[in-house]
């Protein structure tokens, strides 16, 4: 790994991380306001800045706007990032990403120039016009460190090799590595990573908030924000005082927000989720709202939602997307997002990060039957 930057940071202040904005502007300004950002915290965005949400070219022009007004903000290199590499070593798929995408910088930057793709556009007509018109862009993005390195923190958008020299990691490795949370390293620093939704390694009640290992020394924080239809974006904040470091946490997403009318207490035997790769059940016992189902590759039982349950032409079943299997207890006055109230006697929430079903009376009427993600 070659692009490494070195920073010093106050031995007391906030220091906020953000991670995988995937091109959500209008959310990153919002979180930012939550957190009440000032030019006193360090700020640190830890990869995939753009792709797969509704503004990338926004979202670069605000961030790099805000490292030239601000020296307290750092910004490291994401695997989504990378795609204007891809664009500059002309690679011959990159035709087919950008017509497949419905979201792309690099789409959205011909959307702005005026340039219409055809069947027979080259990559290398799309790098003329981009270079022409972006340049300055394209050059900062190319030139985003791998990772940073302080005193006691590496903030790196993946992971890093368990190496006796963590700057040995290779530089896609670091940007691409999945489950970083499952792995080890020997820097003796905690490890600040984004890239792999925390709600896969989620086992009882899925959480999106983000995850502290302080035996392994990481930190996960990416809430799935745009992967997941759940996910949210994550704002990992580190408070630094002269007794040590303590850690906090603040998110928001795009769902609607309701006040709970009733309280409920889940059942204990209702847990677990859903995640990639083990979308395939086989059902064992139906009820009338949720089928108990064994999770083929992991001999869980789980009761699924039987409006998340799909039969193939085969006769095989698997679940439509990630999704939760467990119950959450609610209080009257708590204040949840609504997830999918479009199911039959439950829906599906979130309190605070945390993601579960409750019975339809829980939440107010107006809230029912509005919201779907199946």
């Amino acid at each position: 790994m070659k692009k490494i930057k070195r920073v010093t940071l106050p031995s007391q202040g906030r220091v906020i991380v953000i991670s995988d904005i995937h091109g959500e502007l209008n959310l990153f300004i919002k979180l930012l306001q939550k957190v009440n950002f000032s030019s006193e915290d360090h700020l640190f965005i830890n990869g995939d800045l753009c792709e797969k949400g509704s503004n990338s070219k926004g979202t670069v022009r605000y961030i790099m706007d805000l490292t030239k007004r601000n020296p307290n903000v750092h910004v490291t290199e994401g695997n989504c990032d990378t795609v204007v590499e891809d664009l500059l070593e002309e690679n011959p798929k990159l035709m087919n990403y950008i017509r497949s995408r419905k979201h792309s910088i690099l789409k959205e930057w011909l959307d702005e120039v005026g340039f219409e793709l055809k069947e027979d556009t080259t990559v290398q007509e799309v790098k003329d016009i981009l270079t022409q018109h972006f340049s300055h862009e394209i050059k900062w993005l190319m030139e985003l460190p791998t990772a940073i390195e302080t005193d006691d923190y590496i903030f790196v958008h993946a992971g890093l090799d368990d190496c006796k020299d963590w700057r040995e990691t290779d530089r896609i490795s670091a940007i691409t590595m999945p489950a970083f949370m499952e792995k080890s390293h020997r820097t003796g620093k905690y490890v600040i990573v984004g890239h792999w939704p925390v709600v896969n390694y989620a086992s009882d009640i899925p959480s999106n908030n983000p995850v502290v290992s302080k035996d392994k020394k990481i930190i996960s924080i990416d809430g799935g924000n745009v992967i997941k239809s759940t996910g949210q974006l994550n704002a990992f904040i580190i408070h630094r005082t002269k007794n040590g470091d303590s850690f906090s946490k603040i998110y928001t997403d795009h769902h609607l927000t309701c006040e709970v009318v009733k309280g409920y207490i889940s059942e204990t035997i209702m847990s677990g989720s859903i995640s990639y790769p083990n979308y395939e059940l086989i059902p064992l016992q139906p009820s009338e709202h949720f089928t108990l189902c064994k999770q083929v590759g992991t001999d869980d039982l789980l009761y699924v939602k039987n409006e998340y349950i799909h039969e193939s032409e085969k006769g095989t079943y698997s679940a439509k997307t990630d999704l939760s299997c467990a119950q959450i207890s609610v209080d009257i006055g708590d204040i949840i997002s609504v997830v999918d109230s479009s199911c039959t006697g439950y829906d599906l929430i979130k309190k605070n990060g945390k993601e579960g079903w409750v019975p339809k009376d829980v939440l107010p009427v107006k809230q029912r039957d509005s919201v779907s993600v199946v």
